[in-house]
């Protein structure tokens, strides 16, 4: 009897580990000061696959007490290359999150971007905070060039980029009147605009034209990143020199992520990730000495970036539209920051073949930000976390 009791319990404990739900501890560790909110981390997905034992059709969820949100990025490629999702970790705190087989919750889709045709090529993306555009092909011979970075200021949530383009060709609604939900009230023209970058040299911007192809990598709902390549441009002589950059924006921030590439440069170069300095009226200036006084750039080489503030465009006199403050961060301390060629420009070397990365970001006054010295310090964070980053690893 003894015997079958034994048995029994043995058959049931094998039974019970056999079906056991795997699951994965990603551990993630704040070793700064600063409370990490809503910030993405990534983990590859080969190894989360792996250790789950996951076939291409799975379905996880991802669990701290209860579900938060992910999103399988692919970079572009058939199969999914990394896992993210947004992290709370407070200053020199360790969180555990679970991730396991099961049926994710339907989440808010927080990112999202597209190439807009019917609008002379432009690519437009944005998240719950901020929104951005760069110009295309079609553009050119009406405008000239313009490889600049756009960008349009929200004070809502929701994904605004279909409904201003809708209303906007319709004649219903101009996005360059802010109708309760924010506008394009910013100015780029033959500049690098918000945060755009060129080669330096010589002390001379080298402005690339109109991005002529575009590919989007990813979609939501926690990050939308897309590629944008250019036809080969003039830097001091040499016409054969091509850019490519990559763009991600991720949900809750207000900062993209960019991935700059020159093929066919030679040697190292110095390059300058901009911010065009304007006039009182919104408009870029003719000289640097015509930049309005009221606003100086915030020039911090040894941090990494560059600040800048600006009266923000006016479709009419009588519009008030706040002000727009724009900023660029690099995650190493920058070779110069200076005022010069018409832009407040961070300056780095660029060696042949590697890809650099940089951030430019944009906040507004009446959305999130009571005043430059707000944004001064989200910008000052922002670039600390870029120097201590998250400590994730699987358990």
């Amino acid at each position: 009897m003894k015997k079958i009791l034994y048995f029994i319990l043995s058959s049931f404990l094998l039974f019970a580990c056999g079906n056991d739900e795997k699951s994965v501890k990603i551990s993630v560790t704040n070793d700064s000061p600063l409370e990490r909110i809503n910030e993405i981390i990534e983990i590859s997905w080969a190894d989360i696959k792996e250790k789950l034992g996951l076939t291409d059709s799975s379905v996880i969820v991802v669990l701290n007490d209860q579900q938060i949100p992910y999103q399988l990025i692919t970079e572009g490629n058939n199969e999914p290359e990394k896992l993210i999702f947004p992290v709370n970790v407070q200053a020199g705190e360790t969180v555990i999150y679970t991730v396991k087989s099961g049926d994710p919750e339907d989440f808010t889709v927080k990112t999202y971007g597209r190439f807009v045709p019917e609008r002379k090529d432009d690519f437009a993306w944005e998240n719950n905070k901020i929104a951005f555009r760069m110009y295309g092909p079609a553009l050119l011979p009406i405008d000239g060039p313009s490889n600049g970075i756009d960008a349009w200021v929200k004070r809502t949530e929701e994904m605004i980029i279909d409904k201003w383009y809708k209303n906007d060709l319709a004649g219903v609604a101009s996005y360059h009147i802010d109708h309760g939900e924010g506008l394009d009230g910013y100015k780029v023209g033959r500049t690098l605009g918000a945060g755009g970058m060129a080669p330096f040299v010589n002390d001379t911007l080298w402005l690339a034209e109109n991005y002529v192809t575009q590919e989007l990598l990813d979609q939501g709902p926690l990050r939308t990143s897309f590629r944008l390549t250019y036809k080969p441009f003039n830097v001091n002589g040499d016409s054969s020199v091509v850019e490519t950059k990559i763009i991600s924006l991720d949900a809750d921030s207000y900062f993209n992520k960019v991935i700059e590439k020159y093929q066919g440069i030679k040697a190292a170069i110095p390059v300058a990730a901009g911010i065009v300095l304007k006039t009182n009226e919104a408009k870029p200036v003719d000289k640097t000495e015509d930049a309005d006084p009221a606003y100086k750039a915030v020039l911090q080489p040894e941090k990494g970036y560059v600040i800048y503030a600006e009266t923000a465009d006016k479709a009419a006199p009588e519009h008030d539209n706040g002000i727009i403050y724009t900023a660029v961060i690099f995650p190493t301390p920058l070779k110069e920051a200076k005022l010069a060629e018409k832009h407040a420009l961070a300056i780095v070397d660029y060696q042949p073949e590697e890809s650099l990365v940089y951030y430019n970001g944009v906040g507004w006054s009446k959305a999130g930000f009571n005043s430059e010295e707000e944004w001064v310090t989200y910008v000052d964070q922002f670039a600390e976390k870029l120097r201590s980053p998250l400590k994730v690893s699987l358990k």
